[in-house]
């Protein structure tokens, strides 16, 4: 059977997971041995949908698949969210396909297990994409990712999106340490979306210390930008 083959027995595939009944797992784990790499890849996402741990090592299995089919079963495994998968997700980091190694990164976020952490920051510190290895550094909440995430803060050369996602990190691992680098961000960045990020994570950090410039950005004392003075308010009211 080709790709393709059967758009019908896709469709029901696509609408068992979106019902969720935990009844279809076992037809669904079938459909994972399929001829039709649509079929395989459906099966797949509706596994995921469904969030049954039965389903965590046939997925894991799937991981042999071609690559289409191996990022669905990844994003799966992360919804799952089982520690049996974190040793499987870390070797997918070594997949040949970017799509695995990225929802790896974020299936190993989303799990937010500490075995993670050194295959993370090496993948980091190797070229992965910094958006998604932020996100997960966040979750998992580990203080030894602080450092890597000021200097994504900070440095101008890292694209704004990354730097975003470093704010939010940095409100997620909740250090005090953090709160001088995002009042600076708060105070000076040229990008109000960069600004107001740092607004939610000092509100996640909790630390009264920020209470002066997020009262400052409330008022509108450097600009008058809406979402920076919107998530000011949401900060302080967090901090209480």
């Amino acid at each position: 059977m080709k790709y393709g083959d059967n758009p019908a027995l896709r469709a029901a595939i696509r609408d068992l997971g979106v019902i969720g009944d935990p009844r279809a797992v076992d037809p669904l784990i079938e459909a994972l041995k399929d001829k039709d790499l649509g079929v395989r890849g459906d099966a797949a996402v509706a596994l995921g949908e469904i969030c049954d741990s039965v389903a965590v090592v046939p997925l894991i299995e799937t991981l042999k698949d071609e690559g289409s089919v191996r990022w669905r079963a990844v994003e799966s495994l992360g919804k799952i969210g089982d520690q049996r998968a974190v040793g499987p997700l870390i070797e997918a980091l070594n997949d040949e396909h970017e799509e695995v190694r990225d929802f790896a990164i974020d299936a190993l976020g989303e799990i937010g297990d500490i075995r993670a952490f050194d295959s993370l920051m090496k993948a980091w510190n190797n070229g992965f994409n910094r958006f998604h290895v932020a996100a997960a550094l966040g979750k998992i909440g580990d203080i030894r990712a602080f450092d890597s995430l000021i200097e994504a803060l900070e440095d101008e050369d890292e694209g704004i999106g990354i730097r975003q996602q470093a704010a939010y990190a940095l409100g997620k691992i909740g250090d005090p340490w953090a709160v001088d680098p995002l009042i600076e961000v708060l105070q000076y960045e040229d990008s109000d979306d960069i600004r107001w990020c740092a607004a939610e994570a000092l509100g996640e950090i909790g630390d009264p210390a920020a209470v002066d410039s997020l009262m400052e950005a409330l008022q509108g004392e450097w600009d008058d930008n809406g979402w920076v003075q919107y998530h000011s308010a949401k900060a302080l009211s967090k901090i209480g």
